[in-house]
């Protein structure tokens, strides 16, 4: 059933800690008593709640949890209609993030590509030159007409843009009740986008296909790699891809576009020198741990934007360090985590899976000075996700995180964040006291389940958090928090803290991660 994997595993972005979850928002769908808005013909604006992610050289990238209403709506319609998109989806020779529908695990329907160096040699046999290039701002500037005018043909989706019959309408209205009604741009996240965006370029791989006679090609979302023998067939290329997009109102990002002679590297400069120089498993002296660090220090020190930190820690995943060396290891990761604080979910991972599978025990006091002083830069800077990952990290490994670091995450403007601390501190020993946040507060008011800190008045209500204030809200006489409430829905795992297991940890612990 589409819509089941989609709300349980397709719904929260991946990039959240694993506290969170929408598994039991499955229990939605079948239930008896479903609320109106649930299956009204007209969907009713929500707004998401907005997540700040951190990226490698201090970029940023926003977020987007639909509200539950308006995503399970999205995912029945995606359930309905999965025939017309799949056959959308099918067009592209050149995709390799096509929506699985028979996706077994993870994600609802997102594959991992991790191997894009093996995809691009097989793309590149037989050319002589490769165009490279990916969409500028693509997410936040796909227009949610273009899914109609994708569908039905822009002239007939101008003409009916009220028939409902047109799956392509039914599509866009339900993408625009996600957002407040906005039709510029689709949320960041959730698994349904990857199917509108494969909707939309899809169709364009194939058109590309047949005018422009590339060799081969590999597209990971809008990042396209087209190869061809001639320079004047990529250059006829780059120009209709140009115009494609014009049509459907994206534009090729230009600092990322370029036409080059192969040979071209297959992979980023620092995979390959770090992956060479890992340290050996189990028995590497201090002196390649050392040298593995240098290397990785170096390299990002020359390019601050690669992420190269997050690579060297995350590719640790299948290295378990000897106990003579376990304390300098986690030294250096947690020192990544001062020079990039991204690196932090890595760092968990790392310590997870030698925890779970060498019984390493964490050094906690090494930890919680990191972890200090990422939550005091990032607070002031506004930082969301650092934070967020900060908790989770204290939760995990099981170390405090001081009053003054306390005071100011609860200044944080952050549903996510706000939801983690209290969870944390009603549930674990992380927070010596208890939160009162004025900010946190003040998000429980009247219709606020509807608004933009969603998740927060949702399980501050579940939970009991600042009773006084969601009594005020009157949260509980919304019927679609009384009925998520009755069908056991969360979106907090209680137990994650204990029962995480890393997914390098369950497949015995291979070498190398993505980042």
């Amino acid at each position: 059933m589409l819509a089941q994997k989609l709300v349980t595993r397709g719904f929260l972005p991946k990039e959240l800690p694993p506290l969170f979850s929408s598994a039991t928002l499955g229990s939605v769908l079948g239930s008896v008593g479903l609320p109106v808005l649930f299956t009204q013909p007209k969907a009713k604006w929500s707004a998401p709640v907005q997540h700040d992610l951190a990226r490698p050289g201090g970029l940023r990238r926003r977020l987007s949890i639909p509200n539950p209403i308006n995503f399970v709506r999205l995912a029945i319609a995606f359930e309905t209609h999965q025939t017309m998109l799949a056959a959308e989806w099918s067009k592209s020779s050149f995709s390799c993030t096509k929506p699985d529908l028979a996706l077994a695990s993870g994600r609802g329907i997102v594959a991992d590509v991790r191997d894009r160096a093996t995809l691009r040699a097989h793309a590149r046999v037989g050319a002589r030159f490769v165009l490279q290039t990916d969409i500028a701002q693509f997410y936040p500037s796909i227009y949610t007409h273009s899914v109609p005018w994708v569908l039905h043909t822009k002239a007939v989706a101008k003409a009916a843009t009220q028939n409902m019959a047109l799956v392509g309408n039914v599509l866009d209205k339900e993408l625009q009740a996600c957002q407040l009604g906005q039709t510029k741009g689709i949320a960041i996240g959730p698994d349904t986008s990857l199917g509108i965006a494969e909707l939309l370029l899809s169709p364009l791989d194939d058109r590309i296909r047949v005018e422009c006679n590339p060799v081969g090609g590999c597209r990971f979302i809008d990042d396209i790699e087209l190869t061809f023998r001639t320079l004047a067939d990529a250059d006829k290329a780059l120009t209709r891809i140009e115009a494609l997009l014009g049509e459907l109102e994206l534009q090729p990002n230009a600092l990322k576009t370029s036409i080059s002679e192969l040979p071209v590297a297959l992979e980023s400069w620092f995979v390959t020198s770090l992956r060479a120089n890992l340290p050996a498993s189990m028995n590497a002296p201090k002196s390649q741990w050392i040298d593995y660090f240098n290397r990785a220090f170096e390299l990002a020190r020359e390019n601050r934007s690669a992420g190269v930190l997050r690579y060297a820690v995350a590719a640790l995943s299948g290295v378990r360090p000897s106990d003579y060396c376990w304390d300098l290891a986690q030294r250096l990761m947690w020192q990544c985590v001062t020079i990039d604080p991204g690196c932090i979910r890595h760092v968990v991972d790392v310590i997870a899976i030698n925890r779970q599978l060498a019984q390493k025990v964490p050094d906690c006091n090494v930890a919680e000075s990191a972890v200090d002083s990422v939550i005091r830069s990032s607070t002031a800077a506004g930082h969301a996700s650092e934070v967020l990952w900060s908790i989770w990290a204290a939760m995990y490994i099981g170390f405090h995180i001081g009053s003054e670091s306390q005071n100011s995450i609860a200044g944080m403007d952050d549903a996510l964040v706000a939801s983690a601390a209290m969870f944390a501190s009603t549930s674990t020993p992380v927070f010596s006291q208890p939160f009162d946040s004025p900010i946190w507060k003040s998000w429980l008011q009247q219709d606020c389940f509807l608004e933009d800190r969603w998740l927060f008045v949702y399980e501050a209500y579940k939970r009991g958090w600042f009773a006084t204030e969601v009594a005020t809200s009157q949260v509980a006489q919304d019927p679609n928090v009384a009925f998520l409430h009755g069908v056991g829905v969360t979106f907090i795992v209680d137990n994650a803290h204990t029962n995480y297991l890393p997914q390098s940890a369950i497949l015995g612990g291979g070498g190398g991660g993505g980042y």
